[in-house]
């Protein structure tokens, strides 16, 4: 059920969306958005690299003590890469634990032949790695860079490939109902 909601909002965010390939431009419009929102809870922070590009972002949690002084809780961290023209290549996930960072998972990014391509995968701490991945999202970009289609592929158990969970087309909004009663 759980991958059911995370494919269906990755889904809905496709169709609202209109640039699908995530840069440092998008990043910064993230922590620019999350910051501007009053009393959500959260208080964040970004580093920069020489390029002002954000390379890392921590959320804390904000919590007001007896006194009424809001105390700050680290929640999660994110270290992104990128490629030399801005385009996002990872974002790893850490996690608060104890008096420490705790590597989760990590997000891929890769965008060849008009396919913009997102991995996941998880921390093995056993291993000291990232697993195998666990799901695969495809968006095949149009060329005004636009979303045409986009597939979910999932690995079901550990040992088998990615299979494809599901597909679907992405039908502009301008498009009337006439596109649907006329396609076969």
């Amino acid at each position: 059920m759980k991958k059911i909601m995370i494919c269906s909002m990755m889904c809905l965010m496709t169709m609202f969306a209109k640039a699908q390939v995530l840069t440092s431009a998008t990043i910064q419009k993230v922590f620019e958005s999350v910051t501007m929102e009053e009393d959500n809870g959260f208080s964040y922070h970004a580093e920069r690299d020489n390029d002002g590009r954000i390379t890392a972002m921590e959320v804390y949690r904000k919590k007001a003590n007896r006194e009424g002084d809001v105390v700050l809780s680290p929640a999660l961290r994110y270290l992104y890469t990128y490629t030399g023209d801005g385009l996002l290549s990872s974002r790893t996930k850490y996690v608060w634990h104890g008096n420490s960072w705790r590597c989760f998972s990590r997000h891929d990014y890769s965008l060849k032949d008009h396919l913009y391509s997102v991995d996941y995968s998880r921390w093995n701490k056993k291993k000291g790695d990232f697993g195998r991945l666990i799901g695969r999202m495809t968006y095949t970009l149009q060329p005004d860079q636009t979303v045409g289609t986009v597939a979910c592929y999932y690995r079901h158990n550990r040992k088998g490939s990615l299979e494809l969970a599901w597909q679907t087309e992405i039908v502009p909004p301008s498009v009337g109902m006439d596109y649907f009663l006329t396609r076969k």
